[in-house]
């Protein structure tokens, strides 16, 4: 359950909603979502194609990035080191023995991991909590969590001494001279049957000398929302956003915008330069394995744009912002 926290826009004093939309759907469109789900077409298993890179030193305008997989990133600053929505288990599930199981390797093991000083988690769904890791890095690192508000208990079970700091949207907290900024997402919560929208979602905006680095997290498209985070917090210089998890558009439409929507969600923060996210590990949704970088690609040519691209998972990039 929540703490209380004060009535918003999108907290009705019980549940957090998304303000104008109701992303709540009967249970008959899952039924009819299931019974017309097409056969796979994803592999058993993927070799990760690249190596990571540890990068001990980096200068003021630089940024290590690498791909570790599905939303999971080591976002390397000078001095500061932030994993977002780490998933290391086999499965995206409240069980290891069933629900959606990777079909790759993460492209850096948790072993490969430099110090963790902060680690993100946009939201409570499976593929983006996963306690065990969680757990781990606590073990190992004892790390800053941040998280959205109704997200504390969580880490609080398994560690009652952390240091987990809950934001609402828009909300700050600084740490190791990085601001950290809870951003809105159209989206919603839920690790059973009877705790839906009891936490909030969102994205991340990480600040530092000036330059911000965006993590989308889980989201629908919405035009007003991404161009509102743009006007209070600025312009991007780097963005992960989704690309995955969007077939069919009957059904997703609400929670998980497609790759030409990820495209204009680049154009709408003005990105300098973004990496798609969120595809290739676990099978949620009915597009193939490889459709969401064809869609990319198509959306690309179509918006005339370079600018928006992807990593292999295990790939570690050097960029300056």
């Amino acid at each position: 359950m929540t703490k209380e926290y004060p009535i918003t826009d999108h907290y009705d004093g019980q549940r957090f909603y998304n303000p104008g939309i109701n992303m709540d759907k009967p249970f008959s469109d899952l039924i009819k979502w299931n019974m017309n789900r097409p056969e796979s077409s994803w592999p058993d298993f993927v070799e990760n194609k690249a190596q990571p890179q540890i990068v001990t030193q980096l200068e003021n305008h630089q940024t290590a990035v690498t791909f570790i997989n599905h939303v999971t990133f080591l976002i390397q600053l000078k001095e500061i080191n932030i994993i977002t929505d780490p998933v290391f288990s086999e499965r995206a599930s409240p069980v290891q023995f069933a629900g959606p199981k990777r079909i790759r390797k993460p492209g850096m093991s948790m072993d490969q991991l430099p110090k963790i000083d902060v680690v993100l988690v946009s939201h409570n769904h499976y593929d983006h909590m996963d306690l065990n890791s969680l757990e781990k890095l606590y073990k190992k690192f004892n790390p800053l969590f941040i998280v959205p508000l109704g997200n504390e208990h969580y880490i609080k079970n398994f560690a009652p001494n952390a240091n987990v700091i809950e934001l609402d949207w828009f909300q700050k907290t600084d740490f190791k001279n990085t601001e950290f900024f809870l951003t809105p997402a159209q989206h919603w919560s839920a690790r059973g049957l009877f705790d839906r929208r009891e936490a909030l979602w969102g994205g991340f905006v990480i600040r530092k000398n000036n330059k911000q680095i965006y993590f989308v997290g889980d989201s629908g498209y919405n035009n007003q929302l991404f161009k509102k985070i743009k006007e209070v917090l600025g312009p991007m210089q780097l963005s992960f956003i989704p690309i995955g998890a969007y077939e069919p558009r009957w059904f997703m439409k609400n929670a998980h915008m497609n790759p030409e929507e990820a495209v204009v969600t680049h154009f709408d923060v003005q990105s300098a330069r973004s990496i798609g996210m969120h595809y290739g590990t676990f099978k949620m949704t009915d597009e193939s394995y490889d459709q969401p970088i064809k869609d990319l690609e198509a959306a690309k040519k179509k918006h005339q744009t370079d600018s928006i691209g992807t990593l292999n998972e295990g790939q570690t990039e050097i960029i300056n912002l």
